[in-house]
């Protein structure tokens, strides 16, 4: 007999290579969208720990914390927000009912909602 060769078509051919295409493209887009996490996460760390330091110099200044992180402004050249979103980082004092001046707000707490860590509040910067 003649014709019967054992190989592969080039339409199968360009099959497998479009199946193994698409199969890879899926990979790198899911390694691109963690990494991308990631650095919106560092981003967001990086961000409390400035806001952290700013604080810190603002109650040595003036013996007690901020009542909103707008009291800043000759602390940091401009309060980071989250690079998604663009809101304010969550900043509450203590005590309660603190204004700074006649009750001195003694410690303070500043949230982010991490991407890669499902939570309200994934991580979070105390007074030390």
């Amino acid at each position: 007999m003649l014709g019967a060769r054992g190989g592969f078509t080039l339409v199968e051919l360009l099959i497998v290579i479009s199946v193994i295409g698409v199969l890879s493209s899926l990979t790198v887009f899911t390694n691109i969208s963690k990494n991308l996490q990631r650095s919106r996460d560092g981003r967001r760390q990086t961000d409390l720990e400035a806001i952290r330091s700013a604080l810190e110099i603002y109650r040595s200044d003036k013996g007690s914390y901020p009542t909103g992180t707008a009291g800043l402004s000759g602390y940091i050249a401009a309060v980071p927000t989250d690079p998604s979103t663009k809101a304010a980082y969550a900043y509450t004092v203590a005590p309660g009912g603190c204004d700074g001046v006649t009750t001195k707000c003694t410690t303070y707490t500043l949230c982010a909602n991490l991407e890669l860590v499902k939570g309200a509040c994934s991580y979070e910067v105390t007074n030390p």
